[in-house]
């Protein structure tokens, strides 16, 4: 074999050795690149799996707050009903039939015999009164939200210096023949309507709570 085709055969061999090491690195890129790729893709992946689940999550948590504010209102509207607002209200209510019946407090014709006016004002309406103060006194709280609780309050307080002069009157003989009009503390007009227009918007407020929809609690 001549010297010039031996070189020719080493520089053939040089040139398959480059072509299959070429091979080999871009062979070894692109793997690299496809493992590259596919690890971030699955990292993307990762990532927006844990983003959905922590929207899920806080979708969750938002649901449940509302579920608590809705059932906390819920509750405390049925308390203001029920142990302070109703049973204020049915008394006064009761109240309203009742004295105009006693003779020394109407006006009215149809009045009771003397004997059974002063029997209602001690067992009835002097009792009648007492519960209203306590209500007032231990349940005040739950007139503190509303819209008028200034004006209301304010008549709560003349409601009680009044029962205070009303239970001082029927407890000394001597002033027995007053009322509390005459003594500067008049039963205050303004208290029943206040109470009513309280408890009538409360019961309102509870049945339109009671029929929404979940969808529409965290409007």
């Amino acid at each position: 074999m001549s010297e010039n085709f031996i070189e020719k055969l080493i520089d053939l061999g040089f040139k398959l050795i480059e072509l299959v090491i070429d091979k080999l690195l871009l062979g070894g890129i692109v793997l690299l690149a496809g493992y590259w790729v596919n690890r971030r893709f699955e990292i993307f992946k990762n990532e927006t799996n844990e983003k959905y689940r922590q929207r899920q999550l806080i979708a969750e948590l938002e649901n449940q707050l509302a579920m608590s504010r809705y059932n906390a209102e819920l509750e405390f509207i049925e308390r203001q009903i029920s142990e302070f607002y109703w049973p204020i209200y049915l008394r006064l209510e009761k109240d309203n039939v009742m004295w105009k019946r006693i003779k020394s407090l109407s006006a009215e014709k149809n009045t009771l015999p003397e004997a059974a006016s002063e029997a209602i004002e001690k067992d009835f309406i002097l009792k009648n009164h007492q519960e209203i103060v306590e209500i007032i006194e231990s349940k005040i709280h739950f007139a503190g939200n509303s819209a008028n609780s200034k004006e209301l309050i304010n008549e709560f307080l003349k409601y009680i210096k009044h029962v205070e002069v009303y239970k001082t009157i029927h407890s000394i003989k001597e002033l027995q023949r007053f009322n509390p009009i005459d003594l500067n503390e008049p039963f205050p007009e303004k208290i029943f309507p206040l109470v009513e227009n309280n408890f009538r918007e409360l019961q309102n407020k509870y049945e339109k709570l009671k029929k929404a929809k979940f969808s529409e609690l965290n409007k």
